[in-house]
């Protein structure tokens, strides 16, 4: 999807440890941290993107699906289907968009 063609490189052609992720966890929950070099700042945000895109269309459907079920249970099946497309098909499109403008 996305070639990294001019990342950082130490003097032996070796990539450097400019970019890093962290991962904590706590009592109250874990805790990401993610940096990246100024320049390469394009590549994370394309990567949030296709990882937002997909992880969107797989849970937006069971989400959709829990809420409905919660709050209107006696919506009309026709109703609920349409939902639980759209659900699952927003992310993707906002994805396929993006990848279009970029």
């Amino acid at each position: 999807m996305y070639e990294q063609s001019d990342a950082q490189t130490a003097d032996d052609g070796q990539p450097t440890s400019a970019a890093f992720v962290s991962v904590r966890t706590f009592a109250d929950g874990p805790s990401v941290n993610v940096g990246v070099p100024a320049e390469q700042s394009g590549l994370l945000v394309g990567a949030v993107t296709v990882a937002a895109g997909a992880g969107g269309s797989i849970l937006g459907p069971y989400l959709m699906a829990r809420a409905l079920r919660l709050v209107a249970p006696g919506t009309p099946w026709q109703l609920q289907s349409a939902l639980l497309c759209m659900a699952a098909l927003l992310p993707l499109v906002y994805f396929l968009l993006n990848r279009r403008r970029g």
